[in-house]
């Protein structure tokens, strides 16, 4: 989610909504596209209150606006895209850019890489400084584009390619400070 359609969110919250965050229900991220509520003890909690004292919901409303950008930036340091944001916004741009620009034949690399930062999706090109540290599809053996196409969008639809995803940043989501 990025910070404007956090904060918009964050805007239409209704008060019965914010009520129960100040009776001690947590702010959860909801598929990376929408909030809900839930325990502190829950996946993906962007918010609870510890120590904070509010007066009203409307303080709350105010303090998580103004924290929105430290809320979100903590959030996606510990904690993955969910799978069907991941795959919703991969696939758009295997659409946009062709399936087959994000696998690399054996030996080469590939048009495109992805990358996930603060919460979004990247995509990178030979032109970055990091895009050799992407995520792409290696095949093991040279295939037609066609085939290729067909191979990563296969990657993409499995769950492999989250699964690589997740892999790559097992050690960031997994630490504890």
């Amino acid at each position: 989610m990025k910070l404007g359609s956090f904060k918009s969110e964050i805007k239409k919250l209704d008060q019965e909504f914010l009520q129960s965050i100040l009776d001690g229900s947590a702010l959860l991220m909801e598929k990376d596209e929408a909030l809900n509520l839930g325990s502190s003890n829950d996946a993906f909690v962007i918010f609870w209150i510890e120590d904070e004292n509010f007066s009203s919901v409307e303080k709350l409303r105010d303090y998580l606006l103004i924290e929105a950008e430290d809320l979100l930036t903590n959030y996606y340091k510990h904690s993955p895209l969910s799978r069907e944001y991941f795959e919703k916004r991969f696939s758009e741009f295997m659409i946009k850019y062709g399936e087959e620009s994000f696998s690399s034949q054996p030996g080469e690399m590939p048009e495109k890489s992805i990358m996930v930062s603060n919460g979004e999706i990247t995509i990178l090109t030979d032109s970055d400084y990091v895009f050799k540290y992407g995520l792409y599809l290696k095949l093991d053996e040279k295939l037609a584009p066609q085939i290729s196409a067909k191979k990563a969008k296969n990657w993409l639809q499995s769950g492999a390619a989250y699964n690589d995803y997740i892999a790559i940043n097992v050690f960031r989501f997994s630490a504890i400070e």
